[in-house]
């Protein structure tokens, strides 16, 4: 396989990483409104690092410590996230009801 076949097969990669990040980030946005509309925060550092060892495990290899810090910032973005639908929520008053 030569470069340009390897960079094509990295596309088709990326192209799925993105629609499963997109598929996350939607989730994300479920758990978000859930959370504002129960009133539970939306940092819950537990769950985090749960996410972190099921998906890293402890690997101290240099591969270990670059798929923790990538799910170090996917589980930083959902925050983002979920901040952002819980402010939503608040400035229409849906939290409430209303």
């Amino acid at each position: 396989m030569n470069l340009n076949e390897m960079r094509k097969e990295i596309d088709l990669v990326d192209a799925q990483i993105v629609k499963l990040i997109d598929r996350r980030a939607q989730i994300a946005v479920r758990i978000g409104t859930l959370k504002a509309k129960a009133g539970i925060p939306v940092i819950d550092r537990s769950r985090e690092t749960e996410v972190i060892m099921r998906t890293c495990g402890d690997r101290g290899d240099d591969f270990g410590r670059s798929i923790t810090e990538i799910f170090r910032t996917i589980l930083k973005e959902s925050r983002t996230i979920q901040i952002g639908v819980a402010q939503k929520l608040l400035r229409s008053g849906s939290e409430t009801g209303k």
